[in-house]
């Protein structure tokens, strides 16, 4: 039998039902297949928009301060001496006395490291930077078992 000969078979009160369960049918499948998905992304995009805010906020500053960076002039190297003089005198070792310095070429140096303390590292690059201009151009660190300590192999490079 073809669908419209069955619903012209039925009585109008059973067409009222049927027309009824279809309505429910047709809307509970809306709301299982549409609204719910739907509601489950908006609630999930709302509570990662507070963290997405902060992000791009720490971002904008993060920006400021690359551009305020790039307006800084170049860093001049404070002393004219070569880096093999430096090298050679031991000078650049001075604040990490276990450190093994080499002069690679005429502009890079590598510092090695076994044993030393992770903050002292980093204010003596920060110094070798303000002293002689020299800027991380590798590095690989490499955290040990003690607390606060790391095995590096730095090198650095002249501007």
């Amino acid at each position: 039998m073809n669908a419209p000969g069955f619903w012209t078979a039925r009585s109008p009160r059973e067409r009222a039902i049927l027309a009824a369960v279809a309505a429910i049918a047709a809307i509970a499948l809306f709301f299982a297949f549409a609204w719910l998905p739907l509601e489950r992304s908006r609630t999930r995009i709302a509570a990662s928009l507070p963290g997405l805010r902060a992000s791009v906020a720490e971002m904008r500053v993060q920006a400021d301060e690359a551009r305020a960076l790039r307006a800084m002039p170049a860093a001049a190297a404070a002393s004219a001496t070569p880096l093999a003089t430096l090298v050679s005198s031991g000078a650049l070792a001075q604040g990490l006395p276990e450190a093994r310095v080499s002069a690679l070429d005429a502009r890079r140096v590598q510092l090695s490291v076994d044993d030393a303390s992770w903050t002292r590292l980093v204010e003596w690059i920060a110094a070798t930077n303000a002293a002689h201009g020299l800027a991380v151009d590798e590095a690989t660190v490499e955290a040990l078992p003690a607390t606060g300590r790391v095995r590096a192999s730095l090198v650095l490079a002249a501007p």
